[in-house]
């Protein structure tokens, strides 16, 4: 067999991944060929030709060594502030020497801005739990440094340059275009939204490769015209390997370059049993775990900790955990369902401040995403409890507030709802609609569906995104396949109705 070891010095069983040499083609004939995606994780590469005699011992017979750009930038991604005129620039690499980020309205970065950057890292002993902090080439892995360079003064609607790493070494061009500032006038506003991706770069997620269209979908969407993605958890199924984490932020940095990658938290981010007191977010003891709720350890000893560091969010809320921003003609609202969202939790009285200062003059949308959904007609039993659970703690204040849309991943498949108040079926522009993404590339989940009134649409086949176009009156929600780019789900949502004759709240469940 063939196996890959990163750094060199990895013991003979401490191997990256392997390949049997019986798998290759012509191998018969005493040669063969694979191939494989090395990723830049810090450190060269080894490949080692092991023979295993019949007590299972390997030995070395021959090997070569495969070297890494050093201290290559990498990783790049970008995430608007909430306030007017900034970006935030994020990277990552092997060392912290002396990050910026230079910028210019000039391709050719002629008279750049230069930006020092802050830097932060994790060990595995900053993590909850196993795997995740536990040493080895399939669990931990120094992860490198994270570096964050905030970018003021910019002016809407206009196109900046940038390059970010060091004096030494740099990345290549990128560019975005500046948020609009709260009195812009703007005709539409136009963004991408899904849950559960993962990688999908074989060996290691063969059942991933839905991820593969979505994001070249997404790539070809950027290039139309895209003011922001959401992604609202179960980001990159690394669940403690620290591995997965390089592959997911490889995977994504043409479109997040370029495009504002706002991010929620899922249960395979977060949730988490043990060491508590190293959770970033500041939920007590060991996180939330109701006695009705599937809340267990999904995140592989996470707890947060890889997400907190990779992802810098708006800061006022929880920091990547909840958050909210308004872009242009719609106020975004993340907030997690991986922690207390019940009435009278500090989560449930940040979230009802938030929407009582919404100015509806200028952001006439509401659009709120959680990981896991309220609405959903799909048989998972005990995510199904907690859905209710989410219903009667949040429909009603969702509803008073008037919040036009809510986002959710957590089922594999795709639903869309009625606008919906306390379970039924209301005139469009009076209740909230309810749309599960879960598709944007992590294998689907096929359980059947039960038949409530309020769901209109399913699929449970095909992988694909949310993309989602809003003018002054109306949101136009479409459910897009990737590979393919058919458009199997068409709302349109008018803008909230305040002539309508109040529903009588009821509780159901």
């Amino acid at each position: 067999m063939i196996a890959i070891y990163t750094p060199p010095s990895r013991d003979i069983e401490d191997y990256l991944d392997y390949r049997y040499v019986s798998d290759t083609k012509g191998w018969q004939k005493n040669h063969g060929v694979f191939h494989e995606v090395l990723f830049n994780m810090r450190a060269d590469y080894e490949l080692r030709y092991l023979s295993i005699d019949s007590h299972k011992k390997a030995t070395v017979k021959a090997s070569f060594k495969i070297s890494v750009p050093d201290n290559e930038p990498m990783h790049g991604h970008i995430a608007v502030t909430g306030k007017p005129g900034e970006m935030r620039v994020m990277w990552g690499s092997a060392k912290s020497d002396k990050p910026r980020v230079k910028f210019s309205q000039s391709p050719d970065l002629k008279n750049a801005v230069t930006v020092v950057a802050t830097t932060t890292t994790y060990t595995a002993d900053d993590l909850c739990g196993p795997r995740a902090n536990v040493t080895d080439p399939l669990m931990f892995q120094d992860p490198g440094f994270f570096h964050t360079a905030l970018l003021k003064d910019l002016k809407p609607g206009v196109r900046y340059y940038y390059t970010y790493g060091t004096d030494k070494a740099t990345s290549k061009t990128a560019s975005f275009l500046g948020a609009p500032y709260p009195d812009t006038k703007v005709a539409v506003t136009k963004f991408i939204g899904y849950g559960d991706m993962g990688v999908y770069y074989p060996p290691y997620y063969p059942d991933s490769m839905g991820a593969a269209g979505v994001t070249r979908g997404l790539e070809t969407e950027a290039t139309k015209g895209l003011d922001f993605i959401l992604h609202f958890g179960d980001i990159s199924y690394a669940r403690g390997r620290g591995y997965i984490w390089d592959q997911f932020m490889t995977q994504m940095t043409t479109v997040a370059e370029q495009v504002p990658y706002m991010v929620g938290v899922g249960n395979h981010e977060y949730d988490h049993v043990s060491g508590g007191d190293k959770d970033p977010s500041g939920a007590p003891e060991n996180g939330f775990h109701p006695e009705w709720g599937n809340f267990g350890d999904d995140g592989g000893g996470e707890c947060g900790v890889p997400t907190f560091h990779r992802y810098v969010s708006p800061d006022n809320g929880n920091g990547v955990f909840w958050y909210s921003f308004d872009y242009g003609l719609v106020h975004v609202i993340q907030f997690s369902s991986e922690h207390d969202f019940r009435p009278g939790s500090r989560q449930f009285l940040w979230l009802e401040k938030d929407l009582k200062s919404v100015d509806r003059k200028r952001t006439p949308w509401i659009v709120a995403t959680s990981h896991r959904p309220l609405y959903t007609s799909q048989d998972q039993h005990s995510d199904h409890i907690v859905g209710l659970h989410m219903i009667m703690s949040l429909e009603e204040l969702f509803y008073t507030y008037k919040v036009n849309i809510h986002l959710s991943g957590h089922y594999h498949s795709y639903e869309s709802t009625c606008a919906v108040v306390s379970g039924d079926c209301v005139k469009p522009g009076t209740g909230t609609v309810y749309v599960v993404v879960g598709t944007s590339g992590h294998s689907l989940e096929q359980q059947a569906y039960r038949p409530y009134p309020w769901s209109k649409y399913q699929n449970c086949v095909k992988f694909g995104y949310q993309r989602l176009t809003a003018n002054t009156t109306h949101m136009h929600v479409e459910w897009v396949t990737a590979p393919g780019g058919e458009i199997l789900d068409d709302i349109t949502i008018p803008t909230w109705d305040e002539t309508a004759t109040e529903h009588v709240f009821k509780r159901r469940y």
